[in-house]
């Protein structure tokens, strides 16, 4: 009996280091998608920020408007808007099965509609893992006031 009690035990503390691991590995992977994400603003890259978003992704940016994909990858084309350096940190990812939360600042150099917007942002960004591939499905950035 004392040998399934620890045996039960190993198997549970396994599965816990495993799903541990899991989160980290996934935790990796989304911060790197995000800078991937950043880096993809830089060089306006739409192929790169294609691939990230979900076909039903939403975003809602500092001025409170809505946004979908399709808005958001002719944005990027526009050549009144641009970012010229962008630097995140404080990156947080939270994972829950098949979705997860991440939140992060990023500091860049930006340029809106030809008129400046580069300060400190605060963002939230869920994805969703389709299929195998984490796609974001959901955004919401805040331009930090005093920074």
């Amino acid at each position: 009996m004392r040998s399934l009690i620890v045996g039960a035990a190993v198997l549970m503390l396994a599965g816990a280091a495993g799903a541990a691991c899991a989160a980290e590995d996934v935790a990796k992977t989304l911060t790197d998608l995000e800078a991937k994400w950043s880096a993809a603003g830089l060089t306006q890259d739409v192929k790169a920020v294609d691939a990230i978003l979900a076909p039903d992704w939403v975003g809602r940016g500092p001025s409170g408007k809505q946004n979908n994909k399709a808005k958001a990858l002719a944005d990027m084309k526009d050549p009144t808007s641009k970012t010229t350096a962008v630097k995140n940190h404080d990156v947080v990812v939270r994972v829950f099965g098949n979705v997860a939360v991440v939140q992060g600042f990023d500091d860049e150099t930006s340029v809106e509609k030809g008129k400046d917007s580069s300060g400190t942002y605060s963002w939230t960004d869920v994805f969703q893992n389709r299929g195998g591939h984490w796609l974001a499905i959901a955004s919401q950035t805040t331009k930090l006031t005093g920074k």
